[in-house]
């Protein structure tokens, strides 16, 4: 995988991690399971650490500006090289199997350059517009609704899994709100089934 894809994975794995623990700090206060100010000190932690994702994004997207203009380069090169080839074919400067194995390259080096020339450009203007991380985020939502039904602990798994900040105990009050909804939702499942 390119660089800057792996970067910019990491990063919407970064914030999907984030939004979801702050879904989950708002569910806690609003069924009365902590209090503002317990909310109020994770959600701080919580915005700080999305602060540093989105400082990282900017980072990241002054690399891929820099990427796009080295690309735009090499496509201009690449260029010019086969406008040469052609030119010289045409005028009988070099033989027939020279032309074709030099062209074949070259035209693959430029269409590649050309794929990912486009494909860094897109990534960048979404980046720029934070459209991927929202992007991110229907998709994960879209895909946990679709799931919930099959796999209702996962959203739990995944809490669990990606935990960073050393901060255990309102962790594991989100964890077992979370557990406990979980282990509801197949129970209702059932029973809708079962009226069916």
């Amino acid at each position: 995988m390119i660089s800057w894809k792996r970067s910019l994975w990491t990063l919407n794995e970064e914030y999907e991690v984030a939004r979801k623990k702050k879904q989950a700090l708002d569910n806690l206060l609003s069924t009365g399971r902590i209090s503002q100010s317990t909310h109020d000190m994770f959600d701080m932690e919580i915005a700080e650490a999305i602060d540093e994702i989105e400082n990282r994004q900017k980072t990241l997207l002054q690399k891929m500006n820099v990427k796009i203009a080295q690309l735009g380069d090499q496509v201009k090169t690449l260029e010019i090289l086969l406008a040469d080839f052609e030119i010289e074919h045409i005028t009988g400067e070099i033989d027939e199997e020279t032309y074709q194995r030099e062209i074949n390259v070259l035209s693959m080096g430029l269409e590649t350059s050309r794929l990912e020339l486009n494909s860094i450009k897109e990534a960048a203007d979404q980046l720029a517009s934070g459209g991927i991380f929202v992007k991110q985020a229907d998709e994960q939502q879209a895909t946990e609704i679709g799931m919930e039904q099959e796999k209702p602990q996962k959203p739990t798994v995944e809490l669990q899994a990606n935990e960073t900040d050393g901060t255990p105990s309102a962790e594991a009050e989100v964890r077992g709100i979370e557990a406990a909804q979980s282990a509801e939702r197949p129970a209702e499942t059932k029973e809708n089934q079962g009226s069916s």
